[in-house]
């Protein structure tokens, strides 16, 4: 009899600590999704700005399974003008992206210096003989000079809308197999990489990430 009770209360105590887990990590996917909203509502700086459309750009060739550094947002001003460094099969991208007002100009000056942060990466980085290739990014528009100088010295020129609603939560998955979600305001956010054949996801919504078996990151 005793022993029953014993039992019984071994029971009642694993089941009491396995309900306060369950409620605690409830609590804590629900401040997340709470803190991602007040992010995405509140007035962001010019830098945050910048940094997302940095990682909106980041985000399109990633979802597409290329291998991108998210160097302008690790290295901020340290990152020689190249705030993209993206890996293809045969080639090396280097992007640099402006989000500025429409009615802004790109001028020359700015290709001519990604054009020199492209030379100094292919005598200082690139060792391998891959063909480096310099691409602009921006939300605003290019002035006559700038196209002439970007054909000239081979670097392409993009303009693409910034889409603000785009799915941010990176569902990463560790080397032992640890499946988090992190957000953009995390610490560790730029270092993870999505590789969609590893079954890593971009979500809109934490409710998203733990249907598809992830967790908050610690």
């Amino acid at each position: 009899m005793q022993s029953q009770f014993i039992l019984g209360l071994i029971v009642l105590a694993i089941i009491s600590i396995i309900a306060y887990l369950v409620v605690r990590r409830l609590k804590k996917d629900k401040y997340a999704q709470k803190a991602l909203d007040n992010y995405l509502c509140r007035e962001l700086t010019p830098l945050e700005i910048g940094t997302l459309y940095e990682r909106y750009i980041g985000y399109l060739f990633e979802k597409e399974g290329y291998n991108v550094v998210y160097n302008g947002a690790l290295n901020s001003y340290a990152d020689f003008g190249r705030d993209l460094i993206v890996r293809c099969v045969n080639e090396v991208l280097l992007i640099q992206t402006k989000y500025w007002a429409k009615n802004k100009t790109i001028k020359e000056k700015h290709i001519f210096e990604l054009f020199g942060s492209m030379t100094h990466f292919k005598l200082t980085s690139e060792k391998n003989g891959v063909p480096v290739k310099a691409i602009f990014y921006t939300t605003a528009r290019y002035s006559d000079t700038a196209k002439e100088v970007a054909k000239v010295l081979g670097v392409e020129l993009r303009t693409e809308k910034f889409n603000r609603s785009y799915p941010m939560i990176k569902c990463n998955v560790s080397a032992n197999g640890d499946k988090t979600y992190h957000l953009p305001f995390d610490p560790h956010y730029d270092k993870v990489k999505i590789d969609l054949h590893r079954d890593e996801y971009f979500v809109h919504t934490v409710q998203e990430a733990i249907e598809k078996g992830f967790r908050r990151a610690a």
